[in-house]
């Protein structure tokens, strides 16, 4: 019984080691760019704040910029203006939003001098959640929370984006 224990269980090990599976980590993103440009047209927004954290964190040294100094021998990240849109999706019997849709956007682009290595691209997050009509401060503190995780999850994809662009 134990014997077959182990070699199932080594078996599942061996099989997932196999197959390429590996968790999302930021050592790709790190070995693929040290250094990076950044630049953001809102410099001081929650979203650009956790992006630069999350570079940071993958060892990626960031260099602020204007686009006046802009250097053409470092990748150059430019984010721009992060777009959060609210809309009703389902209407209650009191003719009110009962199921609100948030939708997050931002426009992102990776150059490297003249060439362009991520061409100028909207990234997005959409999340749908339901609005109590009699907890309207619970609503807004439900959508403020919806808002964070919407961005951290865009950061996410922003990682994912940069780690698969490798430097030419």
């Amino acid at each position: 019984m134990t014997f077959l224990r182990s070699l199932s269980l080594f078996t599942l090990l061996l099989s997932v080691s196999s197959c390429g599976f590996n968790l999302r980590g930021s050592d790709t993103l790190s070995a693929n760019f040290s250094s990076l440009q950044f630049f953001s047209e809102q410099p001081n927004s929650e979203l650009t704040r956790l992006l630069l954290r999350s570079l940071e964190g993958a060892d990626v040294n960031l260099i602020p910029v204007t686009i006046d100094t802009a250097d053409s021998e470092t990748p150059m990240l430019g984010i721009a203006s992060e777009r959060l849109i609210s809309r009703p999706v389902t209407i209650n019997p009191r003719a009110r939003a009962a199921q609100i849709e948030l939708r997050l956007s931002i426009d992102i682009g990776l150059t490297l001098g003249e060439r362009v290595l991520i061409a100028p691209e909207t990234l997005f997050v959409e999340r749908t959640y339901f609005q109590d009509v009699e907890n309207i401060s619970g609503n807004q503190e439900e959508a403020e929370i919806i808002s964070t995780e919407m961005r951290r999850e865009l950061i996410n994809q922003m990682m994912r984006r940069l780690a698969a662009t490798a430097p030419l």
